[in-house]
């Protein structure tokens, strides 16, 4: 990212999440392959030498949107709750409202499908599921259940998380209805609840 001149007050801080935000709405409208700095200065309401001076480049503008935008997006999902007991947060993974927005599914499943064909996107998804998510996850259910072994409590949580990717990759495409969300729900107590525990 491109910085202020010396002497001048930066506006990056509002105006970044500007742009990331404009990068979202348009990855809805035209999918990941129609953003261009003229979309994203359109929908942010800004020049596009603007969004040019703070991204130098259509990479590193959607290195940006996945790292920051899109990483926060899961950790608000992951992260919701935390005063719910770990059944009942383990349950709303499949609930209405764990993605905030129809659209922010929709930015999810774009950068899925775009990380089959580009190694960039892929690494930096892979990132933030190995680096982020899953360690986050893992502690989690460490500390719920401290007599698990460490293998066991990440077998658990990937298990989990594949049940709930499944879950929302099955709702964009109109499959998951009310007794499907249920039927998911269940599967993932039965996982959460097999999780053995060390014998001492």
């Amino acid at each position: 990212m491109t910085v202020n001149q010396v002497g001048r007050p930066s506006k990056a801080g509002e105006r970044i999440p500007e742009i990331l935000r404009a990068t979202a709405e348009v990855v809805v409208r035209d999918g990941l392959a129609g953003v261009t700095f003229a979309k994203v200065a359109e929908v942010a309401g800004m020049q596009r030498t603007l969004v040019l001076h703070y991204f130098g480049s259509r990479d590193e503008l959607l290195g940006a949107f996945i790292e920051h935008a899109v990483g926060a997006m899961g950790t608000e999902i992951f992260r919701r709750d935390p005063g719910l007991s770990l059944r009942e947060r383990v349950v709303s993974l499949f609930a209405p409202g764990a993605y905030r927005s129809r659209e922010d599914l929709v930015v999810w499943t774009e950068l899925v499908a775009l990380s089959a064909r580009d190694e960039d996107v892929r690494r930096r998804l892979r990132g933030l599921w190995t680096e982020l998510w899953l360690p986050e996850l893992e502690a989690l259910l460490a500390a719920h259940s401290p007599d698990a072994s460490s293998e066991d409590v990440a077998d658990t949580v990937y298990a989990l998380v594949c049940l709930f990717e499944a879950h929302w990759a099955f709702s964009v495409q109109d499959v998951a209805d009310e007794r499907r969300r249920r039927q998911a729900e269940r599967a993932a107590l039965l996982i959460l609840d097999q999780l053995p525990c060390r014998r001492h």
